[in-house]
């Protein structure tokens, strides 16, 4: 093919999705690798605005001749050219993940972080038609589900790869006749990771069977793209039926979902979404009618199951880990509500028997007080008792949800427990006829 042939390729997925050429500034990530470098080489023929950035993971000895190239023809086409050292290893042991899945997050976090500092629209990375079917393979391997077999995205988000109309074949014949110069990574031929032994031993094997094995890949990631659209869609209509929302994250009326049986293939796919995989969706589907208080994670949400309903708590900490002082009266935001104290003369007092008020004896309590969730082995004295009772166990009799739990927070005045909020207060701490002043505190 010639080389004219090869750029009117290129530009195509700029037009196929309109991306505007003339007034978009784009990031190149390039390893010095044949693909990126090619992918540099159409950037600059095209005459597009675009700077460099170049990832070092030092995995190995001789990666710092990759950054010199790279860096070498930034400053020749004088193209603004960002690079970065990572200790992925360090990652790894600190995150508990692969090498692989440490370097992606590393480099993405850094990539995001100068788009946002240089104002710069689009990421392009050189990932083709080849790397599309080592995905998708690789991704039928591990039980991804539909999305992973639909493969590599040519647009998603602030990313963009330009080379998805490319093959491996096509890039090697551009690159030598523009006389392009490339690194090659000595790793990619280490039959130890799993991408690579796809590569170099099964893809092969598979084109043996048919030989335009790539063109039908790409035909099936299409036709996918598409039917994951409207998925989306019909996921969309359900959670506006049965999707509720709470303070720190949703409740599902699963029994409602279930109404025909290929909601289920739904709710699957919307728990996927939200970071769980199939198998613990398919766990959670069968369980959903079985003892309250189940529960499994994804990376940013905790999922509970109570009788009909499932509830999805996020796990940012920030949302409802509570450990604050009261130094004085006020009104204080607590899970987005508001929880005020104020001090009020015993001839005002009016006895309030609502759950969400809380009546003290000023003179029996020490500032500052301390709000906090409650704890395994808390106890308190709840009001009209003798003897003090877990929190734990005062919970489990008031048959509050496990959802609940989580976000339950108690006062405390000196270490002890003066108020198990929106439910009962410590007995010693009641008004009485001796009470001269009452702090009053209110969650609304």
């Amino acid at each position: 093919m010639k080389s004219n042939n090869y750029n009117d390729k290129f530009t195509y997925l700029f037009e196929k999705y309109n991306i505007d050429t003339k007034n978009i500034k784009f990031l190149l990530a390039v390893s010095g690798g044949l693909d990126s470098i090619c992918m540099f080489n159409f950037f600059l023929k095209n005459k597009l605005n675009f700077s460099v950035c170049h990832c070092n993971f030092n995995l190995r000895k001789d990666s710092k001749k990759d950054l010199m190239l790279v860096e070498k023809l930034s400053k020749r086409h004088k193209v603004k050219f960002f690079s970065k050292n990572f200790d992925v290893k360090k990652y790894t042991g600190k995150n508990k993940v692969s090498l692989q899945t440490a370097a992606r997050n590393q480099r993405y976090e850094w990539f995001n972080n100068l788009l946002e500092e240089n104002h710069i629209d689009l990421l392009c990375t050189a990932h083709h038609i080849d790397d599309n079917l080592e995905t998708v393979i690789y991704n039928l391997s591990n039980s991804t589900g539909f999305r992973g077999i639909r493969g590599i995205k040519i647009l998603r988000g602030n990313v963009f790869r330009p080379l998805m109309n490319f093959n491996k074949e096509e890039l090697i014949d551009y690159a030598q006749t523009n006389n392009l110069e490339w690194r090659e990574d000595s790793s990619n031929k280490l039959t130890k990771y799993s991408r690579n032994r796809i590569r170099l031993k099964i893809v092969p094997e598979l084109k043996k069977i048919n030989n335009s094995l790539e063109k039908s890949v790409s035909d099936t990631s299409r036709n996918l793209s598409e039917l994951e659209k409207f998925i989306s869609f019909q996921i969309s209509k359900l959670k506006k039926e049965y999707v509720y929302n709470l303070e720190n994250g949703f409740k599902i009326n699963i029994n409602k979902w279930k109404k025909k049986d290929f909601n289920f293939f739904l709710f699957k796919e919307y728990l996927h979404q939200l970071g769980f995989n199939y198998s613990q969706s398919d766990d959670i589907i069968l369980s959903h009618n079985g003892i309250s208080g189940k529960y499994y994670e994804s990376e940013k949400f905790k999922l509970i199951i109570e009788r009909e309903f499932v509830f999805l708590l996020s796990k940012n900490k920030k949302n409802y880990k509570i450990n604050f002082s009261i130094s004085k009266v006020g009104t204080y935001n607590l899970y987005e509500r508001n929880i005020k104290f104020e001090i009020i003369d015993s001839s005002s007092f009016v006895l309030n028997k609502n759950r969400n008020v809380a009546q003290l004896d000023l003179n029996k309590l020490k500032f500052p007080l301390l709000i906090r969730n409650w704890e395994n082995g808390d106890s308190f004295k709840p009001l009209g008792m003798k003897k003090n009772k877990k929190v734990s166990d005062f919970l489990i009799d008031k048959k509050a949800p496990n959802y609940i739990k989580i976000f339950q927070c108690v006062i405390l005045s000196d270490n002890k427990i003066v108020w198990l909020i929106d439910h009962q207060i410590h007995d010693e701490f009641k008004v009485t006829s001796k009470t001269e002043k009452v702090l009053r505190i209110s969650f609304n």
